[in-house]
């Protein structure tokens, strides 16, 4: 009876669950995620302590950083944001792609990187994922 109960409760908190309750990508396991694909994977770092590559107040909502990753040989840019819902909001104001908290911009268009985040870092069209309130 308890391994029923158990079942019972597991498949009902599987079923409740949308894609904004599943966790954060950290750092770590997005990179790996992406090696997966692209085992040459490049991260393009600045010159320089003070400089960064991306310009995460060109995003709304601003990211809290972003990197510039060559992939294939096709640069985009990956963007690392707090909340899932602030990365969804900003990846649908440049019509990016979303993988949970993290933006992929520069990428549409490029059916290389396109074939790439969709198997690789499980992203989806911005346009295509609903806000949840």
């Amino acid at each position: 009876m308890r391994v029923l109960s158990f079942i019972f409760l597991v498949s009902i908190s599987l079923l409740s669950c949308s894609d904004d309750e599943k966790p954060n990508f950290s750092n770590k396991e997005f990179l790996e995620m992406a090696r997966r694909g692209d085992p040459d994977l490049k991260l393009i770092l600045p010159k320089d302590i003070s400089q960064t590559v991306v310009q995460c107040g060109d995003y709304e909502p601003a990211c809290r950083y972003g990197l510039k990753v060559v992939v294939k040989k096709v640069e985009l840019k990956a963007l690392f944001y707090d909340e899932q819902k602030n990365a969804l909001k900003a990846a649908k104001r440049i019509e990016g792609y979303v993988s949970r908290n993290w933006v992929l911009d520069d990428v549409r268009g490029e059916p290389i990187l396109e074939r790439f985040v969709t198997e690789y870092l499980e992203a989806k069209k911005a346009s295509e994922v609903k806000l949840k309130d």
